[in-house]
């Protein structure tokens, strides 16, 4: 009998895990419809360890990145989660802000706190968090 419990309480754990992970993804719908990436990745093997939340839709997804590079744009150009043009980020994860189709922009920010620099400004350390957030609004 006892070992009949431990299996049904290994099993109902392991459903319960795979609960919680599938919660984790996107939906590929809307502005996530040509997203690279639909759950939270972890990218690189450098000497930094940088977050990146990206938010669009009031869906999030979460990028841990493992990089020796010495800004965020050029994290993100090394694991190839942006297109830019003159410098300005349109594209992240596959998710557009296109400012002449409906407005849309990306909202740079650090722990919450707006940013007055680009991504290829911004001097990264270990441990830090950034975040974009797809917007048409200020």
């Amino acid at each position: 009998m006892k070992i009949a419990t431990r299996i049904t309480l290994l099993l109902l754990a392991l459903v319960m895990s795979l609960t919680f992970v599938a919660c984790a993804d996107v939906e590929k719908t809307g502005a996530w419809e040509n997203a690279t990436y639909l759950s939270d990745k972890t990218l690189g093997d450098g000497d930094k360890t940088v977050t990146v939340v990206i938010t669009a839709e009031e869906q999030t997804l979460t990028f841990t990145l493992k990089t020796d590079k010495a800004t965020l744009g050029e994290a993100l150009r090394e694991h190839e989660l942006v297109e830019d043009e003159d410098g300005l980020i349109h594209t992240i994860n596959g998710i557009k802000a296109d400012w002449s189709d409906g407005g849309w922009w990306w909202k740079f920010t650090k722990n919450g706190e707006m940013l007055m620099v680009g991504a290829d400004d911004a001097s990264i350390a270990d441990g830090e968090q950034y975040e974009f957030t797809r917007t048409n609004s200020f």
